[in-house]
């Protein structure tokens, strides 16, 4: 159980704005075809000819703890140095971090060097917090990357707001995925929770990297949280065709990442949490142990016992796989977590479960059981970025009664905590290649400030 300190009680109850209408299933909007994968060779998607190999490219950026941020990119030699310079103003920087690489080997593939430095951990001191940064990596003496800049998130507590969360899932490398992409940039994030299959690479390593050049506009701008999908499993050649006696991995995932994991105490990069302005935001793993005995399980208790809801009075979930949803694809999947978890989400307040793998969008009403309880977490499916497998077009009928609104479309979803007790949630169809508000939330309740949820969970 979190703490409550100085925590205010309101009575409150979740309300529901015009455009968020009860029970909806949209089926009229002509949808756009699922798209192939991008070409190897696309603008988007390929390295520039001209440029050095020494020079960073994928570069990719990840909350590192209070104050820190990790910085990931990789070179194709390996290099002698690998540096971060940084600065409060463009082109100054009074600031330098050294870090570490490795690389991976699959099949006949072998990764370029995979660069990650954290800034602000070092004794140099933390990152001022709510402060813009200029920074450049790499080798200084064989190739630095261009400037980038990031802002750091406001010092957390309950006065860091408003703050907003881009979320998708499902993205892939198609004209659908950059679509998205684009789209979400545009509705300025503070920071991104990417809830897993990512590049749809399956296995075929170049398209790792390709998705890390695509990605890269963006996530060298903001801090993206990503959790492991199905898609990230990956079979070594030598095991397929028998899977089942084989031992499928994650290793570009848990290699091309860098995850605060040491930092919330998991140890693995498969489960892991962090706070961010007002937020405690956890990370779950749908593909590996997560029943009661599991080291996932203990640790979620672990973890959600230490949120103080005086500083973060929202918390916030993301894993791949739901565990409520009404498409008919990828029903009950995960029943069994869902069974060894649910109690644990519910009796510590959590106020948000997104999940992808379903291609489309559904939000569901605060769900406790199978049934609307206003103490339960909203869950939502985004899982609709625009990957190459295209839209699950079809649901159950009659829509539950906890199903609020279900659309199978591609989009995007921000939820910006505009304070400790309200938030707004937004769903963004991509429609005729323009962002259209279709579900919203308004205004999104925390759970921690209604005196009928806080007795329930004391009870």
């Amino acid at each position: 159980m979190g703490c409550l300190a100085a925590l205010p009680v309101l009575l409150l109850v979740g309300a529901i704005s015009a455009l968020a209408q009860d029970g909806v299933t949209v089926t009229q909007y002509q949808r756009p075809p699922a798209s192939p994968l991008l070409p190897l060779n696309h603008d988007r998607l390929s390295r520039d000819p001209g440029l050095s190999p020494h020079v960073p490219e994928q570069v990719h950026l990840t909350l590192a703890g209070p104050g820190a941020m990790a910085v990931s990119w990789l070179t194709y030699p390996q290099v002698n140095k690998y540096v971060v310079r940084f600065g409060a103003s463009p082109g100054q920087y009074t600031r330098a971090t050294a870090g570490n690489n490795t690389c991976y080997e699959a099949d006949d593939y072998v990764s370029g060097a995979l660069h990650h430095v954290v800034l602000g951990a070092g004794p140099e001191g933390p990152l001022l917090p709510d402060t813009t940064y200029y920074y450049t990596c790499g080798d200084p003496e064989l190739g630095m990357s261009p400037e980038f800049s990031f802002r750091t998130p406001p010092l957390t507590g309950p006065k860091s707001f408003p703050y907003r969360l881009g979320l998708i899932g499902d993205l892939g490398q198609t004209e659908n995925s950059a679509q998205t992409l684009d789209h979400l940039t545009a509705s300025n994030p503070d920071s991104v929770i990417n809830v897993g299959d990512l590049s749809y690479a399956d296995g075929y390593q170049p398209r790792w990297d390709t998705y890390g050049r695509l990605v890269a506009p963006h996530t060298s701008r903001f801090a993206w949280a990503v959790i492991e999908g199905n898609h990230e499993l990956e079979v070594p050649k030598i095991l397929r065709g028998q899977v089942a006696n084989g031992k499928p991995g994650f290793l570009a995932y848990e290699t091309r990442y860098w995850f605060p994991s040491k930092e919330s105490r998991s140890y693995s990069p498969f489960y892991y949490s962090y706070e961010v302005a007002g937020a405690h935001v956890v990370m779950l793993g749908c593909y590996v142990e997560y029943g009661e005995e599991s080291e996932q399980y203990e640790w979620l208790v672990q973890d959600l016992a230490g949120v103080d809801r005086g500083r973060t009075p929202w918390v916030i979930v993301g894993m791949h796989a739901p565990w409520y949803n009404s498409n008919q694809a990828h029903q009950h999947e995960v029943d069994d977590m869902m069974e060894a978890m649910e109690e644990v989400l519910f009796q510590n307040g959590v106020d948000a479960v997104f999940a992808g793998h379903v291609h489309a969008y559904e939000r569901f009403h605060r769900t406790y059981k199978g049934e609307r309880h206003e103490c339960g977490p909203a869950y939502i499916v985004i899982g609709d970025g625009g990957n190459r497998e295209g839209l699950a077009e079809t649901y159950d009928d009659p829509q539950p009664g906890h199903s609020a609104y279900r659309e199978a479309s591609y989009g995007h979803g921000v939820f910006e905590l505009k304070n400790a007790t309200h938030a707004l949630w937004q769903w963004h169809r991509n429609q005729d290649a323009q962002p259209v508000i279709s579900d919203e939330v308004r205004p999104f309740f925390a759970i921690f400030m209604t005196i009928v949820c806080v007795a329930a969970m004391w009870s």
